[in-house]
């Protein structure tokens, strides 16, 4: 894996432990030094966050917030903060909480129980390279990748998905619902729904939560979100979208 490519970016790490927010900050100086990393250490602060600093690229967030209570933390955060990827960084990192986690609209889940050159491995899987990272009781193992290596979305179309099912697929691995994909891409819901299945259907998988455990085991990159809080998807034509 090439770890030379550093992104100009931001991210939030939400962690009520101060011993862990500090280490992990110092982490990714040392190993994504051109990253802007901003600490809260509640859910109310990560709220504010981002209400009030701009633009975050990815917000690490643990489920045990001082001032929330498991999930109960993502889900109000994908509510109020719908385009802002989560990663969830947690030591709860057993299969079923795992996969709670990426129903509740995660798109990637690193354990506190991961060693140093894990965790280097693991966020710069998320922020340099945009793969979805799950700990091995889920993925099974991180798949070995070439050289700056990790499959493109676009490469779906070999299974016969369209251009627009290839650009939903990109906001549903990132935890957009389909009243959030059609309000991006302005079409109906009912539109965005019959993408969703079409292409859960080609991937061969059950529901969106198995899609994200595949993609991560196949090690596909997840495309970047900036465009999609302004409405980057808005308004394009889209002659495929009553062929699904």
């Amino acid at each position: 894996m090439s770890t030379s490519a550093h992104p100009h970016g931001s991210l939030l790490l939400a962690d009520d432990h101060g011993l862990v927010r500090h280490g992990l900050q110092l982490l990714l100086a040392d190993v994504l030094p051109q990253l802007r990393v901003q600490l809260a250490s509640s859910l109310a602060e990560t709220l504010q966050a981002l209400s009030t600093a701009g633009r975050f690229d990815l917000v690490l967030l643990d489920l045990t917030l001082s001032d929330v209570h498991g999930l109960a933390g993502l889900r109000r955060l994908r509510e109020e903060f719908p385009y802002v990827p989560v990663v969830i960084l947690s030591a709860q990192d057993d299969r079923d909480t795992v996969l709670a986690a990426l129903d509740a609209g995660a798109m990637g889940f690193i354990s506190k129980a991961a060693a140093p050159s894990e965790l280097k491995e693991a966020l710069t899987r998320v922020l340099v390279e945009h793969r979805i990272h799950l700990p091995q009781s889920v993925s099974g193992g991180m798949a070995a990748m070439p050289e700056g290596g990790g499959r493109e979305l676009s490469e779906l179309a070999a299974l016969g998905l369209t251009e627009r099912q290839i650009e939903v697929l990109g906001y549903v691995v990132q935890g957009l619902r389909n009243k959030e994909i059609a309000r991006l891409l302005d079409r109906s819901e009912v539109v965005v729904k019959k993408h969703v299945t079409a292409t859960l259907q080609a991937l061969g998988a059950p529901n969106r939560t198995k899609l994200l455990v595949l993609l991560s085991q196949r090690g596909y990159r997840v495309p970047s979100m900036r465009a999609a809080s302004a409405g980057g998807g808005a308004g394009e034509s889209a002659s495929d979208d009553g062929d699904a």
